[in-house]
């Protein structure tokens, strides 16, 4: 059996977790929305039109913040056809997902179910076929209290307080060619900086986030978000990352695909694309606070982030609700999500903001059925585990660990983990990417209970997925473990397994 020793100290904290540092993302796409979150017919909706299964899933993840409404769908939505009576609004054509778009789900709807899950909204706005105007109108009308134009039509419509939305992002994925209204760099960074400009002068208190690259894996990266960064700076408070690992990617989006499936070690070492992700992006917000010699640290808003998997249903285009990407992620994708997530949570420091892309229905934590039954994905259980216990600070590990070798030469640990405290425990996260049992010990200086708590998420087989008819196949083991040593943890892990370890501080309870 593999041994791997871990050191951790009080007071050596990386960074302090934020509470939108585990989120998700709400999009009219596909079926997200309509058949996802909304279903008026279903027998579980309520007045609303609300799923309530689904309600429960969401609201047992204890989420940060949320997204809305896109993605690319925003580059073409016009917010006003999502206000006043149902009856009145129009019908059109989504083009970014080849779509219907009724608007029965609108602006009042999304805040009235975002009441009941108790997140925080992350509103964007379109910067692609709209500008300025309408970016600060949509302020104007979500956050001043009373007295003007758009304010009182927001009370007519049945909303007499403000909304109150302070997390902005400044459009979406501008970068891309398949976006509408693309654009380039410094045409982007000038609108964005005034936008940013205007909405703050409706609302000194919102907070911006400015478009950054929209994956690596293109060629303008990370040259964009200098450019962007350099005309917007002082305007802005987060620059966003996206990014999405499948099994079949290329480094290069002006290659196509190899279709060449990569093996398990492979798979499970993309995780390192997200740290070096992210510590380039520090690292070009850095360089563009010295040049402008600034006094504000730029932080990160990693506002799209997911592994990617084939779809099971066919997308019919035109139609509302058809599915995108609608897919069961296996126990081996979510060893790959686990990773994902402990790569932002140990940028914590800088990282401020996260949404895992997306919430229902597409690459997603949660499934539905139309008509029928909801259940979850394996990732849903990583995501509740981050959300619920990643609080507090991220603490500097020491860690000796056995590694393995990919065919390409890169050289990846057996056991990927970041530790956390906070008043009451001591979390240990960790992910063992071998087929193999191996030994935790975990060396600390505090004072700890005799008794810990292990979740454990694992399968018989890497390409177990829950599914309608089993949706339980893949779901968290929990045991006691005991702490014998008052300096020393030992702890197995399973072979391919996601762990929690909550270690109890003897002055508070678990």
């Amino acid at each position: 059996m593999k041994k791997v020793e871990i050191d951790v100290r009080k007071g050596f904290s990386k960074g302090t977790i934020s509470p939108r540092l585990f989120g998700s993302f709400v999009e009219h796409m596909g079926s997200v929305v309509y058949n996802g979150i909304y279903e008026p017919d279903h027998p579980t909706a309520d007045a609303n039109g609300f799923r309530q299964d689904v309600l429960s899933y969401v609201k047992e993840l204890s989420l940060g913040v949320i997204r809305y409404p896109g993605g690319n769908f925003t580059s073409g939505y016009d917010w006003q056809d999502t206000i006043g009576p149902i009856s009145d609004r129009p019908k059109k054509i989504d083009l970014a997902w080849q779509g219907i778009e009724p608007n029965t789900f609108g602006l009042h709807e999304f805040f009235q179910w975002l009441d009941m899950v108790e997140a925080e909204p992350i509103m964007t706005v379109n910067l692609g076929t709209k500008g300025i105007d309408d970016a600060r109108n949509l302020v104007e009308y979500c956050n001043f209290p009373e007295g003007t134009s758009w304010s009182e039509l927001r009370q007519k419509n049945g909303q007499q307080k403000p909304f109150d939305v302070k997390l902005w992002c400044l459009g979406n994925e501008l970068d891309g060619p398949w976006q509408i209204g693309a654009k380039s760099a410094y045409e982007y960074g000038r609108l964005a900086n005034e936008a940013a400009k205007a909405m703050k002068l409706v609302d000194e208190s919102i907070e911006t986030i400015l478009v950054g690259s929209s994956t690596p894996r293109l060629a303008s990266y990370p040259e964009w978000d200098r450019i962007a960064l350099e005309e917007a700076y002082e305007n802005v408070d987060y620059i966003a990352l996206h990014n999405y690992i499948d099994k079949y990617d290329e480094d290069d989006l002006t290659k196509p695909p190899k279709n060449e499936r990569a093996d398990t070690k492979v798979y499970l070492a993309k995780a390192e694309r997200f740290d070096r992700q992210i510590e380039e992006i520090i690292a070009t917000c850095d360089y563009v606070k010295g040049y402008l010699r600034s006094d504000k640290t730029m932080y990160l808003a990693f506002d799209e982030w997911n592994v990617h998997s084939q779809p099971d249903q066919v997308h019919q285009k035109f139609q509302v609700g058809s599915p995108i990407d609608w897919c069961h992620f296996t126990m081996e994708d979510t060893l790959l999500f686990g990773t994902l997530g402990l790569a932002i949570l140990r940028h914590a420091g800088r990282v401020k903001i996260a949404c895992q892309s997306l919430l229902v229905n597409t690459i997603p934590l949660i499934l539905t059925e139309k008509n029928g039954s909801a259940w979850v994905n394996p990732t849903y259980y990583v995501m509740q585990h981050l959300a619920n216990y990643a609080k507090g600070e991220v603490l500097d590990q020491q860690m000796v660990c056995p590694t393995y070798e990919c065919a390409d030469g890169q050289v990846v640990p057996i056991i990927d983990s970041v530790v956390v405290e906070n008043e009451h425990e001591i979390v240990l996260f960790l992910v063992n990417r071998t087929e193999e049992e191996v030994t935790i010990t975990t060396t600390h200086d505090f004072d700890l209970e005799t008794k810990a708590v292990q979740l454990v998420l694992k399968s018989n087989d890497l390409l177990d997925k829950n599914t309608k008819e089993a949706p339980d196949t893949i779901q968290p083991l929990q045991q006691e473990i005991a702490v014998n040593e008052m300096t020393k943890i030992h702890v197995v892990l399973e072979a391919y397994s996601w762990n929690v370890i909550r270690l109890k501080k003897c002055e508070g309870p678990l």
